[in-house]
């Protein structure tokens, strides 16, 4: 016995093939395509359907309304108070069933979201009655009508894995590493094969059609066709990368000058630090940045360093140099006549810091604890000269030439 039993013209199979799988995904049995037993009779056995249905929905269209059979069918329907009539298209309706209320679905396409096929199936839910099966059945029609909401939603995420694939790889395809790559690009060929299936699931679904094995494979096609195409293209994709090495002070002010050397496997690069306190090296092998590097940065009024860093992200390394603590200076004593002067002490004024002029004049003055910008005085001392008081800046941690005229002591 059959919840719903359809009566029809033969010549409206194809559209009502559609109607008979939503009401058995809404839960129902359904007795549509009248399918005789061998052995019986081809009328005992639609009667005998016909009374035990529990709701007959009667179609009607130019062919159903000149059919005897599906008058008949109605009729008894009608008198059984099972009858739920619905119109494919604008026919004149037999008289007897002008008063009955059709659902109108007139040129329907199979849209599971027509009004009145809402009605339709409401009509067949008060024949029938609600009890737990007709519960049951409306959920399930309540989740295939979601169906093509997520299925759009599906379509949505796989647009987006293609697109943000895409944009990160053009955005940092010099910087980024060979495994960042490659999970990008089976991040791309996964959101090609979700798109590809959303589409069909949409299209199937509209049609009401079940996929054929052409349909079910174009998904994993597409997604492995994708994969192996960009497998072809990052094998033959550049192995060599930029570095940007940046030179902060303590307090993370850009330092503006110096040099950085990497030091790589079969040579040495060296690079000046830009105004902006940075380096950039081009052109490095990917293999040399697997096992850690050295670096070695210098700078004026800063000490030099040498780094052992491993580089793998895609960031800019930074690196903090610090000041320089030793200041050098050097120079001659002599006369106005430039005539050099022995045994002169130089000392820094406040300090412990002096030096002594030998035979040609030289001296060389070693200080500590200065920094870029300081001020200093530089004082001499001599029997048989005047002592004289100098003020320095320093403006490089070696200054040289810094010469001292004397004169005379007069008796």
């Amino acid at each position: 016995m059959a919840d719903v039993f359809i009566s029809y013209s033969s010549t409206d199979k194809t559209v009502v093939m559609r109607l008979a799988q939503l009401l058995t995904q809404r839960g129902y049995s359904v007795w549509w395509d009248r399918q005789i037993p061998i052995g019986e009779h081809y009328d005992n056995v639609i009667e005998r359907e016909l009374q035990q249905a529990r709701c007959v929905v009667v179609v009607w269209t130019q062919r159903s309304v000149a059919s005897e059979w599906v008058k008949n069918e109605a009729a008894a329907a009608a008198s059984s108070k099972k009858l739920a009539p619905v119109m494919l298209e604008n026919v004149e309706l037999p008289l007897a069933f002008k008063r009955t209320e059709a659902a109108q679905l007139f040129n329907w396409d199979g849209n599971t979201g027509h009004p009145e096929l809402e009605m339709l199936f409401d009509s067949i839910g008060k024949i029938i009655g609600d009890d737990g099966r007709s519960l049951a059945a409306a959920g399930v029609g309540s989740a295939n009508t979601s169906k093509p909401i997520r299925n759009r939603w599906w379509l949505w995420l796989g647009l987006a894995g293609m697109t943000g694939s895409l944009l990160l790889y053009m955005l940092f395809q010099n910087q980024m590493s060979k495994g960042f790559a490659i999970l990008l690009l089976l991040l791309f060929s996964l959101s090609i094969g979700c798109t590809v299936w959303s589409l069909v699931k949409l299209y199937t679904d509209k049609q009401h059609l079940q996929p054929s094995v052409f349909l079910k494979m174009a998904s994993p096609a597409a997604a492995l066709l994708s994969l192996l195409i960009g497998a072809l293209l990052l094998s033959g994709r550049s192995t060599e990368k930029n570095i940007t090495v940046r030179i902060f002070d303590w307090k993370k002010n850009p330092i503006t000058q110096g040099d950085v050397k990497i030091y790589l496997p079969e040579y040495v690069r060296t690079q000046s630090i830009d105004n902006m306190g940075q380096a950039l090296f081009t052109g490095i092998p990917e293999a040399a940045l697997q096992s850690p590097m050295k670096i070695e940065v210098s700078s004026a009024g800063f000490a030099g360093k040498i780094f052992d860093t491993l580089l793998r992200n895609t960031r800019p390394l930074e690196l903090t140099l610090p000041h320089t603590t030793v200041v050098f200076i050097s120079g001659k004593i002599k006369t106005a006549a430039e005539m050099p002067i022995r045994g002169v002490e130089i000392s820094a004024d406040g300090t412990r810091y002096y030096a002594m002029s030998i035979t040609d004049g030289s001296y060389n003055l070693r200080l500590e604890e200065y920094t870029l910008g300081d001020e200093i005085s530089l004082t001499t001392s001599h029997k048989d000269y005047e002592d004289k008081t100098v003020m320095l800046r320093i403006q490089s941690p070696t200054i040289q030439n810094q010469d001292i005229f004397l004169n005379p002591i007069t008796h």
